[in-house]
């Protein structure tokens, strides 16, 4: 399960260079300390994602003890993903006192004992994050969006693949877990020592942590997942509002930029609707985005179905939309071409083929 880390460190190594930049002397200091659990062999992608949901939430009770409480305690913003990455921020006028709470921290992930009622509540939490992103809701209508797309790619990515089980953990997967699960889960990774730090070489120094060699290429867990073969795939995704999406994969790097005249006809990562023109009426509204799925990029563009329109003539539309100019233009832009564009209609649409 585990490939050679090309990219460097991810979203630590990003945020620590960022970490690293000197503040004034009227400033407090800010320091991040990166942490990377490595996968647990015992289980599967699908638990330890589970497992890491709840251990990211709960990380932020460190400030709770007495030598982490005098620094400002909190999670950067994550820019890149790596499966077992996490990353805490503190703040403090005092580089000793930086230290002194780093170490905290460090104490807390290693041996501290997680108070069950500490895990509950980060376990409801997390729930109650994933509930919110996967439920449908009247005011966000983007919400809709979001279920369809997930529905989607699990439609897209082959059962069992890496990323076809995160993308299936939901809200009840995580209000499953028992504490004694997480609790055993978190004691096995602590004694087989797989939770290492990371951070500016002076910063580990005096934390007497180990520095990395810069030139070893650190090991990373693999999310490469095999997808069904481009084209039409039926889901059934109506019941929340979306009828079709049209899905392409973009690759793995989330600065690209897609086709300018694209962007704005689509209205990407807007709250406008796109603009598809008179020949797409059956079409009620459209709207696009790009968007990181665990270090896969994904343009997407759900589509809902005009009320008077059949379903004969919707799937038509749909995929000659498929085949627009501006959609193949957009196609150019994925490493594989026109076979990482998949067309997701509803049954119906199959069944009147």
């Amino acid at each position: 399960m585990s490939i050679l880390n090309l990219r460097g460190l991810g979203v630590i190594g990003i945020l620590l260079a960022l970490a690293s930049l000197p503040a004034s002397s009227q400033e407090a200091e800010t320091r991040i300390l990166g942490i990377h659990l490595a996968m647990s062999p015992e289980l599967s992608l699908y638990d330890q994602h589970i497992n890491q949901e709840i251990l990211d939430a709960l990380l932020l009770n460190a400030r709770r003890l007495p030598d982490v409480a005098p620094c400002e305690l909190s999670r950067p913003y994550q820019i890149d993903y790596v499966f077992g990455d996490f990353a805490v921020t503190l703040r403090h006028f005092s580089p000793d006192m930086l230290v002194k709470c780093l170490r905290g921290v460090i104490r807390y992930v290693l041996h501290e004992d997680i108070a069950e009622v500490d895990f509950l509540a980060a376990r409801a939490l997390q729930a109650r994050l994933a509930r919110e992103y996967l439920t449908l809701d009247a005011k966000n209508p983007q919400r809709a969006d979001r279920v369809a797309e997930r529905m989607a790619l699990l439609s897209i990515y082959r059962k069992h693949s890496p990323l076809h089980q995160l993308l299936s953990v939901d809200a009840n997967a995580i209000a499953m877990l028992s504490f004694d699960e997480f609790s055993l889960w978190l004691e096995r990774n602590r004694k087989a020592g797989r939770f290492t730090f990371r951070g500016p070489k002076r910063l580990l120094e005096a934390l007497d942590l180990p520095v990395p060699d810069p030139m070893v290429l650190q090991p990373i867990t693999s999310l490469a997942s095999p997808r069904m073969p481009a084209g039409v795939l039926a889901v059934n995704s109506e019941p929340v509002g979306i009828a079709a999406l049209i899905a392409l994969f973009l690759g793995h790097d989330e600065t690209l930029s897609i086709d300018e005249k694209a962007k704005r006809r689509f209205a990407c990562n807007q709250n406008e609707p796109s603009k598809l023109g008179d020949s797409y009426d059956a079409i009620a509204s459209a709207s696009c985005r790009t968007y990181d799925h665990f270090g896969d990029i994904w343009f997407t563009m759900p589509l809902r179905r005009a009320e008077s329109a059949s379903y004969s003539e919707f799937c038509r539309q749909v995929l000659e939309l498929s085949r627009d100019e501006d959609i193949a233009t957009v196609a150019r832009f994925s490493p594989d071409g026109s076979k990482g564009l998949y067309v997701l209609v509803p049954p119906a649409c199959k069944a009147t083929d």
